[in-house]
């Protein structure tokens, strides 16, 4: 029975799938009318008391690993910094 009711509140039918569909139809909505140069918005600007709720913050070494292939990503923007990066 208890799986059910974790399915029911957390599954396909359930608040977090509600959640998240909703975030998405507002996250959409909202982006399609901002200006291109303006910072699009995410689910935790929609829906920012239940961000932590589906999306579970990350550790410490998720937090550097995430950061190392952002740097990475701003680094190759670089024209020619292919030579660089390979290694």
């Amino acid at each position: 029975m208890r799986n059910i009711e974790i399915m029911l509140s957390d599954g396909m039918i359930g608040t977090k799938a509600v959640l998240l569909a909703l975030s998405s139809l507002t996250t959409g909505n909202l982006n399609s009318k901002i200006q291109k140069n303006a910072k699009p918005f995410e689910m935790k600007d929609v829906l920012p008391s239940t961000h932590e709720y589906i999306v579970p913050p990350l550790s410490e070494e998720q937090q550097r690993e995430q950061t190392n292939k952002r740097l990475l990503a701003f680094l190759a923007m670089k024209p020619g910094s292919e030579a660089y990066l390979k290694g």
